[in-house]
Formats: C-alpha cells, structure tokens, sequence
C-alpha cells in the first residue's frame, strides 16, 4: 500500500515537471573546449564554429583564457571566458554581441539596457549612497521625479535592479504614546518604587521603579493606558499635573518634535539710538523631540530628547530662563513603555495671612499679619511608549 502510494507521487511531479516549459539553458547549443593560453577572440570563433552562432566581437575584445568546457550551454561558456576580462555579451535575434562593459567603451549602447525605476518609498539619495562603487557609473538619479535610470549590460542590470527592489520598501510606522507630567519631589522620595507598581496579569508581569538618582527607567508590558489613569488619581489629589499627552505617527528613520508651552515675546531696545529696537522669542514649556532610528521585527531603536524650560524671573527687562534637558538612545520592544527622569523644577511663592481692619491700622498691622515664603519642586516624567503600526 505504502508503496502504491509512492509510486503515484513520483508519477504526479513527473506529470508536473514535465508541465513546465524548457529553460533557455535547455535550448541553447552545448559547447565543449579545451582552452590553454588560447587568444580569447580564437576561443570565441571557435564557439561559433561549434555551435553554429554568429558571435560579433567589438574592438576591445582581447586577452589570453584557459578553460575546460564540457558540454556547457552556449551562455554559460561565454560567462565563463568573458568574466575574467571584465566583457559582457548581448543576445540579439540570431546573433550575440561581446565587448567591454564599459561606458567609455564606443560600442557600449550595443551591449548595455535602459531601464527608468519610479522609487515608491525611499529618496534618490537613500538609492545612489549604497550603490557599489565599480557600477556608479551605470546609475543615474532624477531628484525632482525622483527615478533611478540604469544603463548597464544584462548581468548588471539585473543585480542593480536587485539592489534597489532591496532597498525600495515601506517603511515601518511607528505610533509614539507620549506622556509628560510634573510629580512633587517630595512624594517621589516619599513613596519611591510603590508610585507606579502594577500587578501581574494575563500571565504578562508589569511594574516600574522610581529611583531619585536614576535619570532612566524602564516599564515592562503595554500599561499606558494604566499609567495615565495612575498619573489622573495623582492629579486630582494635587500631587501631579499632566502637562501633556499626544500620540504621533512617526516613519522608520524620521524624527518628530513637539512643543507644550508658552510663547514669551520680547521688544529689546538698543542702547544706541541709531540701531532700531529688536523682538526675541522665547518658548517657556516641555518640548520632546523623539527620532525612530529603526525597526527590526519586534525591536524600536529610539532617540529621545525631553526637554523643560521655566521662568525663573519673569519680571522684565531682566527676564531670567532655566533649561533642562536629557537626551537617550535606547532599543525597546514594540509596546514596551519608556521613562526619563532626572529634570526638576523649582518654583517659589509668597503670601500673606492677615486680619482685615487690623492689618490697616499703622504699627498694629505688623502684630495681625504674617509673610510666609515656600518652595516647591517637582520633577518632571516623560514617558514614551513605540507601538508598531
């Protein structure tokens, strides 16, 4: 029985085999040659004797082969003689055309093709920077319709064609969950690694660890959603604000900026009165700049700068800024969260508690009124969470 069984396999890809149309190797005349230190044009007349194939030789074909060639179809012996000398060949309708594949070559046109590629995904430059040296000259770019044209004989044709296909595909697109928030210093060192703690579920274990001199910490598990539900409880008890909470788009090898915040515009005027007064800008806010370096299968190579700016004196002319900022490269798993700490504020106020009419009444005023001055830092949490889309 198991025998039957193998007996009709083997006569069904018999069947299929034979279904198939001849490959042009098969149809090609078979050469056979014993070459030593044979004249290369000689060798190639001698193939055409053999074969009964006009073999056309331009002025550059030159050189001495030695092969053994038995029983090889026509093309694949001409490969073989003509490799070496840096020749190529070109099949016409009853003919075949060898010379040097050369652009300076005069006969080059005879031996080469043109081909116009329209690029879908990738830029001229992205094509031209990783062509091979020794077939740059066989290339050429169109920037504004962005098409790579090759002229380039069969055998080289092909292998570019081949490197562009390899290089010409979308790219991943990367979707960036964002979440910038201030957290008071002090509850921070209070509660420490119990601030963002998570449970264990659906087999999948989540958690988070703050610590004060780290500037860099990693969250296992996609828990965006419960870490922004987290930071809310924390925001209503008045311990943390939510200053930002965008998603983003990004492609495979660009960069994405944004900027949460207040525009400052200054009128500075000039000493000398002869040089008009100058405006100056100035952003006071959280901006983040995230780059998607690459992507492979499951792993996002990220880039991520945060960056905080506040006022520290916002009375004019001597308006003072403070900048802080943290820049990282880092690899994450697709849904993995990333944090960056390490950037705090500080921010000073005053008030004063006193009894009303007492507090107008000279001398007295100083017994029913107090001045309290408090400062107050926080620390600000980025975290960033890459999703492949």
């Amino acid at each position: 029985m198991r025998k039957n069984t193998l007996l009709k396999v083997f006569i069904f890809l018999l069947l299929i085999l034979g279904s198939f149309p001849l490959s042009a190797e098969e149809n090609q005349p078979l050469v056979s040659l014993l070459l030593f230190e044979t004249d290369l044009r000689e060798a190639l007349n001698e193939i055409s004797l053999q074969t009964g194939v006009n073999i056309i030789m331009d002025q550059t074909v030159s050189g001495i082969v030695t092969a053994d060639i038995q029983d090889l179809p026509l093309e694949k012996a001409l490969q073989m003689l003509l490799l070496s000398g840096g020749f190529t060949y070109k099949k016409y309708d009853d003919f075949y055309f060898v010379g040097l594949a050369d652009i300076k070559n005069a006969s080059f046109t005879g031996l080469s093709e043109l081909e116009v590629i329209r690029l879908n995904y990738v830029k001229v430059e992205d094509v031209l920077d990783i062509i091979p040296a020794n077939y740059k000259d066989f290339v050429t770019g169109n920037r504004l319709k962005n098409t790579i044209t090759i002229n380039a004989p069969g055998r080289e044709m092909d292998l570019l064609k081949g490197i562009i296909a390899e290089v010409d595909q979308p790219r991943a697109q990367v979707e960036i969950k964002v979440l910038v928030t201030e957290v008071d210093s002090r509850y921070l060192e209070e509660y420490g690694s119990d601030l963002f703690s998570f449970a264990k579920t659906d087999e999948i274990v989540t958690g988070f660890a703050y610590d004060s001199k780290s500037s860099l910490l990693s969250i296992q598990g996609d828990i965006h959603g419960q870490l922004l539900s987290r930071i809310r409880l924390l925001q209503e008890e008045k311990k943390a604000s939510i200053e930002a909470d965008p998603r983003i788009i990004i492609a495979e090898g660009e960069t994405a900026e944004l900027f949460i915040g207040d525009q400052q515009i200054l009128l500075i005027n000039s000493e000398d009165e002869d040089l008009a007064a100058r405006i100056e800008k100035l952003n006071v806010g959280v901006g983040l700049k995230v780059s998607v370096e690459r992507v492979v299968e499951d792993n996002i190579m990220l880039n991520i700068a945060p960056e905080i700016s506040y006022l520290l004196k916002a009375r004019r002319p001597d308006i003072i800024i403070k900048e802080n900022s943290v820049s990282t490269s880092i690899s994450l798993k697709n849904g993995q969260t990333i944090a960056l700490a390490g950037m705090t504020t500080r921010g000073d106020s005053s008030y004063n508690k006193s009894i009303p009419y007492l507090n107008e009444i000279p001398l007295l005023r100083w017994l029913f009124s107090l001045d309290e001055k408090s400062t107050k830092e926080t620390e600000l949490l980025v975290f960033v969470t890459p999703v492949i889309r």
